[in-house]
């Protein structure tokens, strides 16, 4: 039978190469994927929003190739695959298929683009998430930390502090602790539209 469990910031639904017998569905917050490369970088493989089901590798047996991490604090339900009804897994395909689509987009924009364009494209994403919200004056933010953002754009902590400074002194942003600000939407949408300008920076 299906259950719901709540999740606090930071802590993780499974870890990398665990095995388990139950599908995931996140109810509220932000859940993201995550592998750890050889040389020990975390990378965000996918976001998990409110309705999307994950965990998917055990109905073919599998351990998980990613960890699940809450990024914020977060209602999952889990299920027994083997008691899904017809509605269900055709519920769970579609969905799937939803993220592999979003998964394919992201990716797209890991290729694609200078670091500052990354970056901006990464911040532009969050605001669509649980992690995107406004304060008091209508501005939309982001709550995410530089690591947040390099893991998912695929640098490291310090050439995206480096990114965020420039963006920051050109009046684009506003920052603070656990916090972006995002001033001039027009503008930035305009930097995440740009085409392919490699930056001579090596990805990993």
């Amino acid at each position: 039978m299906a259950q719901k469990l709540r999740y606090q910031r930071g802590q993780y639904v499974y870890r990398q190469g665990e095995g388990g017998g139950n599908l995931f569905r996140a109810d509220t917050g932000l859940v993201r994927l995550v592998q750890l490369t050889p040389r020990g970088r975390t990378l965000t493989v996918r976001h998990v929003l409110p309705g999307d089901y994950f965990g998917e590798d055990i109905l073919n047996g599998h351990t998980h190739p990613q960890g699940a991490e809450a990024l914020t604090n977060a209602t999952i339900t889990t299920f027994d695959p083997t008691e899904l009804d017809e509605r269900t897994l055709l519920d769970v395909a579609r969905n799937l298929g939803e993220q592999l689509q979003r998964t394919i987009t992201h990716e797209v924009h890991l290729q694609s683009g200078d670091l500052r364009v990354r970056v901006v494209r990464y911040l532009l994403e969050l605001a669509d998430t649980p992690l995107g919200a406004e304060d008091t004056e209508d501005r939309l933010y982001v709550r995410a930390t530089h690591e947040l953002l390099a893991e998912g754009s695929g640098s490291t902590r310090e050439s995206v502090s480096k990114v965020i400074t420039e963006l920051r002194d050109a009046g684009l942003i506003e920052t603070g602790y656990r916090h972006i600000t995002l001033l001039r939407l027009g503008e930035l949408r305009e930097i995440a539209a740009r085409a392919s300008q490699p930056n001579g920076e090596e990805k990993e």
